[in-house]
């Protein structure tokens, strides 16, 4: 067992509760510059004033009015506009003849030709085609 004292306050293992070396940002990400590291912490502090306003107008009881999330105004603008921006393609003209010309077409011509099969059994008079998809 070793002894507190032994370890130090500003002791690495210390400070990580004791397994090991504190984690060290600079060999994990080597790329990254300080410059970098501090607009990102301040980008972080900035996010989470926002978020405390946001959930303090949010949770107010006295409040009157709707609140206003920008991120719904952009979808539901994104969801009502979405034809505005459409750009017809090769693989856009591709999905839409195959997801929305040729099931109509298929199955226009499968009840055609079980119709046009009933019609034939009804005039010899076998009477109605069990195994018939449109079965009334």
């Amino acid at each position: 067992m070793i002894p507190r004292a032994s370890l130090g306050s500003g002791s690495k293992m210390a400070a990580s509760g004791g397994k090991g070396p504190a984690m060290d940002p600079w060999r994990i990400f080597p790329d990254v510059t300080p410059d970098q590291m501090r607009a990102e912490a301040e980008r972080q502090a900035i996010k989470g004033k926002l978020r405390t306003a946001m959930q303090a107008k949010l949770r107010d009881p006295y409040a009157v009015g709707n609140f206003e999330d920008p991120a719904l105004t952009r979808w539901y603008y994104v969801r009502n506009h979405q034809f505005d921006n459409f750009k017809q393609t090769p693989k856009t003209s591709f999905l839409g003849i195959t997801f929305g010309v040729v099931p109509v077409v298929f199955l226009t011509w499968l009840f055609l030709k079980d119709r046009r099969k009933m019609k034939q059994d009804w005039l010899k008079g076998i009477g109605r085609n069990k195994a018939s998809i449109i079965n009334f």
